[in-house]
């Protein structure tokens, strides 16, 4: 009587896609973690701004100088979100890898513009909405940082 002995199969670890895939997922997740962080420096540098323009009421150089931080700040977090959600396309992680990007990129390089813009030349009310968005954007950023730790890419086993 002859008794086979049976071979576990090799598990073989993610593919070529796949591996790329958990490579740009991750790449998201760190984005999404920078943005964090740099919209709760973007709430310090609207304050600073508001303080460092209260220090010469008049002067529209100065208080447009004392927001300067705030606004390259500001663009840095629009490239950030346009960077996610190339990262987010590659990565297809699920709809939100991509979407949540758009509209944080949307927000940022085109509404918060606008919004600064008619906050100084037509209403206040405006600027409310201006610092209505950048919540709602800070907010984006969260979504997105805790979607990515909640639902990763996994690099998957295939049999051989």
């Amino acid at each position: 009587m002859s008794t086979t002995a049976k071979v576990p199969s090799e598990r073989h670890v993610g593919s070529p896609v796949a591996s790329y895939r958990v490579v740009f997922d991750v790449i998201e997740r760190w984005l999404a973690l920078i943005g964090v962080l740099l919209c709760a420096l973007q709430f310090s540098f609207a304050a600073l701004g508001f303080w460092g323009a209260e220090e010469k009421p008049g002067d529209q150089a100065h208080g447009m100088a004392a927001f300067e931080p705030h606004a390259v700040n500001g663009e840095i977090l629009g490239y950030l979100a346009i960077l996610a959600l190339v990262v987010g396309i590659v990565a297809r992680a699920n709809v939100a890898a991509w979407l949540i990007p758009l509209v944080l990129a949307v927000l940022l390089m085109f509404v918060q513009g606008i919004l600064v813009g008619l906050g100084f030349e037509v209403s206040k009310w405006y600027g409310f909405l201006h610092a209505l968005d950048g919540a709602i954007i800070s907010a984006g950023f969260v979504w997105l940082l805790i979607d990515r730790f909640r639902h990763p890419l996994r690099a998957r086993a295939i049999e051989a």
